[in-house]
């Protein structure tokens, strides 16, 4: 089975999308053991987010860092959630002010990307 790897980084220093290609990037870890990933020249680093391997309802690429609205059987009971990567998998990551969870990322007919977790976290608190 061919998986297909593609990647976008979020600049923290411009505070926008990379506009070239990352062709090379070393990774950094803080103290925790978390990974970054920087470019040499560029000390505030990039955030990189992987492709899912999914599309939206439009044909758009799923990326982790998404944040997307979809339905299952009801078009008026709608969800809104962040693509994340956990241990085990691709989740989308609910929150409604309190208590939040996840569910297993799998293709979802009526899902659309309404943003991004850089540009858009408001977006989770509806």
């Amino acid at each position: 089975m061919n998986r297909e790897l593609k990647f976008r980084a979020w600049d923290n220093l411009k505070k926008e999308w990379l506009k070239r290609k990352v062709y090379h990037f070393n990774p950094h870890f803080n103290e925790e053991g978390i990974g970054e990933f920087r470019l040499n020249q560029h000390p505030k680093g990039f955030i990189i987010q992987q492709y899912t391997g999914l599309k939206d309802s439009k044909g758009v690429e799923i990326y982790e860092g998404d944040i997307v609205k979809y339905y299952f059987d009801n078009p008026d009971i709608i969800w809104v959630d962040l693509v994340a990567w956990e241990s085990y998998g691709w989740r989308l990551l609910h929150f409604d002010g309190i208590e939040s969870g996840s569910t297993p990322l799998v293709p979802i007919p009526s899902m659309e990307i309404i943003g991004n977790i850089f540009e858009n976290k408001e977006l989770l608190n509806q």
